[in-house]
């Protein structure tokens, strides 16, 4: 009997003991879920925070001591492919700055390149197009190297499932996939707008594109309110951004 009670006993301890162990593993897990989390919104906001400065580089240390093993991983990498998005999408933008898209309508380059023939305005909306296309091919290509990356990861099976699911929905939902539509809609009504004052007479008085016949007026009217309205909804998204950072500092 002492017997049957001590292997009793034995068997206890260690059922017993493993309960104890998978207990302290879950709750170890979920403190370091908790600051998973953590850490990344609070690297994400700095990152967003200097990726508004997009003419200087983001210099952000991704490691965090307060993450260790698996979840060091994913945070690093994670915060890492961040930057790279973000790095990538100023470096778009000092692209187009550098080719002065900004000032595409400028009334006054306009007249100015009138008398040129357009030569400016051309090779603008060119470049501006050539620039389009490779920002969107390098971040499809970028988007699927990173899943191809995460689904490497040396971590636990369940982890990387959670984390290339998560890269899929954050790239479905990401807002700069919709700032980078509006931009591309922009870009298709300047080649319009360009069109219709190519083949129009026109000539600028008091800062206003005046035509010289009635038929361009609407058309051209209609396009110019699209791209203000375009770049209201561009301008409402990076707000939305703005004050959802704000929200958590």
């Amino acid at each position: 009997m002492p017997r049957i009670f001590l292997i009793l006993g034995l068997a206890t301890c260690t059922v017993f003991g493993w309960m104890f162990y998978q207990y302290s593993e879950q709750q170890q897990e979920l403190s370091q879920v908790h600051q998973y989390q953590t850490v990344l919104y609070e690297k994400a906001e700095l990152i967003y925070q200097q990726a508004q400065e997009w003419s200087k580089p983001i210099n952000i240390n991704v490691s965090d001591h307060r993450l260790q093993g698996d979840y060091k991983v994913m945070a690093d990498f994670v915060l890492s492919e961040m930057i790279q998005n973000a790095e990538a999408r100023n470096a778009y933008l000092r692209e187009l700055k550098a080719i002065h898209w900004d000032q595409f309508l400028n009334i006054d380059r306009l007249d100015k390149d009138r008398q040129q023939k357009y030569v400016e305005t051309e090779q603008m909306l060119r470049q501006a197009h050539l620039l389009a296309a490779q920002y969107q091919e390098q971040s499809a290509q970028r988007e699927e190297n990173t899943l191809a990356r995460a689904k490497q990861l040396s971590i636990k099976s369940h982890l990387r499932r959670q984390l290339t699911d998560s890269l899929r929905e954050s790239r479905d939902s990401d807002q700069t996939h919709a700032l980078f539509a509006l931009e591309l809609l922009v870009l298709d009504k300047a080649d319009a707008l360009f069109q219709i004052l190519k083949n129009n007479k026109w000539e600028k008085k008091n800062q206003r594109f005046m035509f010289y016949q009635d038929q361009p007026i609407k058309p051209f009217n209609d396009l110019y309110k699209q791209v203000l309205d375009l770049n209201a909804q561009m301008e409402k998204i990076k707000k939305q951004n703005r004050q959802a950072v704000e929200q958590r500092l």
